[in-house]
């Protein structure tokens, strides 16, 4: 005998849902982080930092199965996207962290070009 099934996903019976980022599932997260912070600073005229941290994360999404630790660099990135939309971003935790994004994906061509793009428009804008 089985229990009751759980659902684990959504069911709309009438109405709609409009969410900027939606997660569902067993260890579903829903990133916006990073899209709302280059959002911000695009708007403030720092177009080419916020290409370069959106490129990032979609580096990370498209080599994911090479990287042991995809995860662990978009929460990282993540913070490099809060911190850089404060008023005064604290330079040392951005360096910091984006140094350890990029000696963690120095061996995945892609994601190592899309870290060392961000850190060049980090260095331009901080």
């Amino acid at each position: 005998m089985t229990g009751p099934r759980r659902n684990e996903g959504i069911i709309v019976t009438g109405g709609r849902i409009d969410a900027g980022a939606l997660a569902v599932g067993r260890g579903a997260r829903a990133e916006q982080v990073v899209h709302q912070a280059a959002t911000d600073l695009a708007a403030r005229g720092q177009a080419e930092l916020a290409q370069a941290l959106e490129e990032l994360i979609r580096r990370i999404d498209e080599h994911a199965a090479q990287l042991a630790n995809a995860g662990e660099l978009k929460e990282s990135a993540q913070v490099v996207a809060e911190e850089l939309t404060r008023d005064e971003p604290n330079r040392t935790t951005v360096t910091g962290v984006l140094a350890g994004i990029a000696e963690s994906v120095k061996s995945v061509a892609g994601v190592a070009a899309a870290a060392q793009a961000l850190v060049q428009a980090v260095a331009t804008y901080l």
